[in-house]
């Protein structure tokens, strides 16, 4: 496992991206990985979210230099101790992870045809309208992984991303989330499309 990317967003919020370049048979026996963890993994069925599950917590025991707790909340959102927020998506090989004192959403994706072809699911009808004449792969990853970090932002899957989340202007990054207004911005590493949702202004 690599740290390939780190940057402070919001003054103070941090965005860590890791590669998992390891196979689970060799994760598994990381020094820092607690029997605990082990058994909660081996709960899992799915051998992917097995590497994720067990890369997850080496990444932030990595970053934090200790023993870290990773627990969630009855919503699914994830939390430890050591900060105030934490937001956590996988994709691939890569965990993207963002922490801090603020509160931030973030989702990893990578732009592919097949998105061209199930965005609709996720978009409201004026949406549809709105992007529909330049939809392409990397505006659909855009649009859909805007609302999935959205979803993370809010930690509440009972979110309706058609009717709960309104896209107002992609370029600029607005968005709605029932009354409120949130913001998105992007960054690429290597081939993947980081989207961070935070509060606007």
């Amino acid at each position: 496992m690599e740290q390939i990317f780190n940057k402070i967003v919001l003054k103070n919020n941090c965005i860590s991206i890791w590669k998992i370049n390891s196979p689970l048979d060799h994760l598994v026996t990381h020094p820092d990985i607690q029997q605990e963890e082990l058994n909660a993994m081996n709960l899992l069925k799915n051998k992917q979210r097995k590497i994720e599950f067990i890369a997850c917590r080496i990444a932030l025991k990595k970053l934090f230099h200790k023993d870290i707790k990773l627990q969630h909340y009855k919503s699914g959102k994830p939390f430890i101790k050591d900060v105030d927020h934490l937001s956590i998506s996988h994709s691939k090989n890569y965990i993207a992870l963002a922490f801090g004192p603020e509160n931030i959403g973030i989702d990893i994706e990578e732009p592919q045809q097949k998105m061209l072809r199930i965005i609709s699911r996720i978009l409201s009808e004026e949406e549809q309208l709105k992007f529909q004449k330049h939809l392409n792969p990397e505006l659909a990853c855009k649009l859909w992984s805007s609302k999935e970090a959205v979803l993370k932002f809010v930690g509440d899957k009972k979110i309706d991303f058609k009717k709960d989340i309104y896209i107002e202007d992609i370029d600029s990054g607005k968005i709605k989330y029932l009354k409120n207004n949130l913001f998105v911005q992007f960054e690429y590493v290597e081939e993947m499309l980081i989207t961070i949702a935070s509060k606007l202004g």
